[in-house]
């Protein structure tokens, strides 16, 4: 899908950009505003997949900060504080739940899921950690060994040893074949048996996200997570919650961990809290962090003026314009009209989310699930055409839109989205 404007920065991207993605549509966006998205043609389109930009696109106030922010004062070093670092690191403590007391920052999830992890095993003494299917961590080494999908790791070598995988909750398809209404959470009671199998008797930690954010937008069942918690502190066993893609407002709380009244030991935070500038936190227990030497944290540019105040501000602007009650509300419309769909469409096998993070599966039948490959593909571009951008992954098609969407845009992408469904599939 190339348009005249693109066509040179199309060039250069597959001449000199490492990260460039032929394979993806062809699309150039130049600019945005709120839930809008620009290109270099002027083609508009409702942004549906944006987990970063939490706040929107240039929100005036967010511009503002950054401005005054970048006149001032840019750089900043990890050992160091600075005013902006100092009222960040007590709001995340304040918001948190009360034994997570202490905050490291870093400019990236995949640095704090390394630094969690690395604490935990530094604290426990041991070295395993347990993580799970369809679980994605980050793309460094220790992350990526982490990761519970073979295509964020293949051909990599030798990844980290001590990792062990376990089965996410993934009742669409439980491995199990068992149906949650009567498992009595079969997967948790399986981890004994796992351990029993794989672990040598030093588990350290276990990392998991409250939902599957790159593994299919998936949820674990009500209750899930309280029993998983539980399960490690039977075992003495770090609880590591990796919140980089569902904290800040996108399943319509501060942080998803509030579902269900999670108290982790750990919380890694990213993305949203920095709303396009790079910022992630490590919440912890000041016990673990103890366990360290002074100065043996670091992040680089980590916790730097700039980012700090891009971060104060998404905090502020979320509490403002009551953005988490304003998820719920879009989110519960949009759930809705996938679950319309659903009934009208024997394509659309399971639906599922929470807040603004929403999914469905697209399948051949619903009796054997069999996934229809490369349809939520078809789907996002067409969708474009008509003015709506997707983030469709093989046959699961997700909606993640920027928190400030309003309800008539989301209206109306539902709309697009829906004759889009409708034309491929023939009905």
């Amino acid at each position: 899908m190339t348009l005249d404007n693109a066509a040179e920065f199309l060039a250069l991207a597959e001449s000199y950009d490492a990260d460039f993605n032929p394979s993806l549509p062809r699309i150039v966006i130049e600019r945005g505003s709120g839930a809008i998205l620009t290109d270099v043609n002027g083609h508009e389109s409702i942004d549906m997949s944006d987990i970063i930009a939490s706040v929107g696109h240039c929100h005036p106030r967010h511009v503002s900060a950054l401005q005054q922010a970048a006149a001032q004062m840019i750089v900043g070093r990890g050992s160091e504080t600075n005013p902006s670092r100092a009222k960040l690191i007590q709001q995340l403590v304040d918001l948190t739940p009360q034994n997570l007391d202490k905050v490291f920052l870093a400019t990236s999830g995949s640095e704090i899921v390394e630094w969690a992890t690395r604490i935990a095993r530094r604290f426990s003494g041991k070295h395993e950690i347990l993580a799970f299917w369809g679980g994605v961590y980050g793309r460094t080494y220790g992350a990526m060994s982490m990761n519970g999908l073979v295509g964020r790791k293949r051909r990599f070598g030798p990844v980290m040893p001590g990792v062990i995988h376990a089965p996410y909750p993934y009742c669409y398809r439980c491995p199990f074949d068992k149906q949650p209404d009567s498992c009595d959470y079969y997967c948790i009671t399986f981890l004994d048996r796992l351990l029993d199998a794989e672990s040598t008797d030093d588990l350290a930690a276990l990392i998991i996200e409250p939902y599957e954010g790159v593994g299919g937008i998936i949820f674990p069942p009500p209750g899930y997570l309280p029993r998983l918690q539980e399960w490690a502190m039977e075992r003495n066993v770090i609880f590591i919650l990796d919140e980089v893609q569902s904290s800040f407002g996108r399943t319509g709380k501060w942080f998803a961990l509030e579902w269900e009244k999670l108290n982790p030991n750990m919380l890694c935070l990213g993305k949203g809290l920095g709303s396009g500038i790079s910022i992630a936190a490590l919440v912890s227990e000041s016990r673990l962090i103890a366990a360290l030497f002074p100065g043996e944290l670091g992040g680089g540019n980590g916790g730097n003026p700039f980012a700090c105040t891009s971060a104060l501000t998404v905090i502020d602007i979320i509490q403002q314009e009551k953005l988490n009650e304003h998820a719920i509300q879009v989110g519960d419309y949009l759930l809705d009209r996938m679950r319309q769909w659903q009934n009208q469409f024997p394509i659309i096998g399971d639906v599922r989310g929470r807040g603004l993070c929403l999914a469905m599966e697209f399948v051949r039948d619903r009796r054997t699930k069999e996934p229809v490959r490369g349809f939520s593909a078809r789907v996002s571009e067409a969708c474009y055409l008509k003015g709506v951008s997707l983030s469709g992954s093989d046959h699961i098609l997700s909606l993640r839109p920027p928190l400030v969407i309003t309800l008539e845009q989301a209206e109306r992408a539902a709309n697009v989205i829906e004759e889009t469904i409708r034309e491929l599939a023939g009905y």
